[in-house]
């Protein structure tokens, strides 16, 4: 009994000592783009910000005790999963918009979960799950694949600290625009309720049982309206193998695409006409002309051929240019979100995230 006090007194000493610099703490950068901590290194935070996941009860409070702060890991204060097997928990509050920040390792099979209800037993059977897996060489249970649905994209360039190392996830969901990234490099992107969404939903047999992506109508969980557009964030702890998280953090404002050496992500700036997005000397802006064409009307340099992809890489459409490629109109029917385009200069071809309005 003395032995336990004894590792309990020096457990809660160490818990007092500052977080080093950039560990769970929030850059210059990253307080002007809108980020909050969801783990500032003590416990007491974590409790605010995750709860258990309780079917139907989206007022309980209560945190398993397998969620401990862990102070004497020796790279900086972190959340670890005691046991290996607990409740799975999820965010206080819900998310719509957001991109979540966050650091972990793992020796096994959990994942990280977003836009979930409380429909159901446990928080992977409504949210799409940000894979975090070392036991699997399967594409679609990677670490950054969306389980069950997308694999990792390009598996020539992907790269895992593996075992035992920390590794550095981000999630941006933006309307029916999601991406995963892993280490820097984006591993995975998809739309929601686009056709290949769901053809792979329909294609693995857990979405067809147990488990739903669509909003439930009251009393009929089995019927949707769609895609579930708002939701909690969540961490696993059923399925096995020590992991531990720390550098938590959510901004509801997110921006596509890698984050710059200050830790800043967004780049575009709002127009009087629409969005207008700049790079050195090219510069354009957004037009939409209707339901049926977009426009990007360029400032400075012509283009000799403009086209627009999905986030999965898929040709969508391809633009007529005007003006002596100083205009390039899309006449394909696009819905507002985001997309790839793909740019063909005369000093090479560039590519970039556009949003059309």
């Amino acid at each position: 009994m003395m032995k336990r006090l004894m590792i309990l007194c020096l457990f809660s000493i160490c818990a007092q000592r500052p977080v080093r610099a950039g560990d769970n703490a929030l850059s210059e950068a990253e307080s002007r783009e809108g980020y909050r901590l969801l783990f500032d290194g003590t416990l007491g935070s974590f409790r605010s910000n995750w709860v258990d996941y309780a079917k139907g009860d989206s007022a309980h409070t209560g945190l398993d005790t397998a969620w401990t702060a862990d102070s004497l890991e020796p790279l900086g204060v972190c959340i670890r999963l005691r046991s290996g097997v607990a409740p799975d928990i999820r965010s206080v509050r819900k998310y719509k918009d957001f991109e979540l920040r966050f650091k972990f390792r793992i020796n096994g099979n959990q994942g990280v979960f977003y836009r979930a209800t409380l429909h159901y037993d446990h928080i992977g059977s409504s949210g799409v799950e940000y894979s975090i897996n070392e036991v699997s060489s399967l594409t679609q249970d990677l670490s950054g694949a969306a389980y069950n649905l997308y694999g990792i994209h390009d598996i020539s360039n992907y790269r895992t600290s593996g075992t035992g190392l920390w590794n550095e996830g981000r999630i941006i969901v933006k309307e029916d625009s999601v991406e995963h990234w892993l280490n820097g490099s984006k591993v995975v992107g998809y739309r929601y309720h686009s056709p290949d969404f769901w053809s792979n939903y329909n294609a693995y047999g857990t979405w067809k049982t147990d488990k739903t992506l669509t909003n439930a109508i009251a009393g009929r969980e089995d019927v949707g309206t769609g895609y579930i557009t708002e939701g909690y964030l969540g961490l696993q702890g059923d399925h096995g193998g020590k992991w531990l998280i720390k550098d938590l953090k959510v901004t509801e404002t997110p921006c596509f695409g890698p984050i710059k050496e200050d830790g800043s992500v967004c780049p575009v700036s709002t127009g009087a006409r629409g969005i207008r997005a700049e790079k050195g000397t090219l510069a354009y802006t957004v037009v939409r002309q209707g339901s049926a064409a977009v426009a990007l009307d360029f400032d400075i340099q012509t283009v000799l051929g403009a086209t627009l992809l999905g986030l999965d890489g898929k040709v969508l459409s391809r633009a007529s240019l005007f003006e002596g490629g100083r205009k390039a109109v899309f006449t394909a029917r696009l819905r507002t979100g985001l997309y790839i385009l793909k740019l063909d200069l005369a000093s090479g071809t560039v590519t970039r995230k556009t949003n059309l309005l």
